[in-house]
């Protein structure tokens, strides 16, 4: 018995270790119909007006999917801060 003690915890704690990493990424809101990929951040569309691109740009996709959110990543590139855009077509 003891000695298949020992094997066994340590599968159950590695087991552990992968389920939560696996499932450690960012949750998807009612609604919208995919995810993020890695690096990227789920955010609600918006009309942006002329002052809100007065300190940076925009770059990539818009709603392609219709659902109502993208996903953005923030980059700064020689003082210039650029939202780059992405559908969020990753499945749930």
């Amino acid at each position: 018995m003891k000695r298949w003690l020992v094997p066994f915890l340590i599968v159950l704690l590695m087991a552990s270790v992968f389920v939560s990493t696996a499932s450690a990424g960012e949750e998807i809101p009612p609604g919208a119909v995919g995810g993020c990929p890695d690096s990227f951040h789920l955010h609600m569309t918006m009309d942006h007006d002329d002052q809100h691109h007065a300190d940076h740009l925009h770059v990539g996709t818009g709603d392609l999917n219709g659902d109502g959110w993208i996903c953005v990543k923030h980059v700064v590139t020689k003082g210039v801060e650029i939202h780059i855009h992405k559908d969020n077509n990753l499945p749930r």
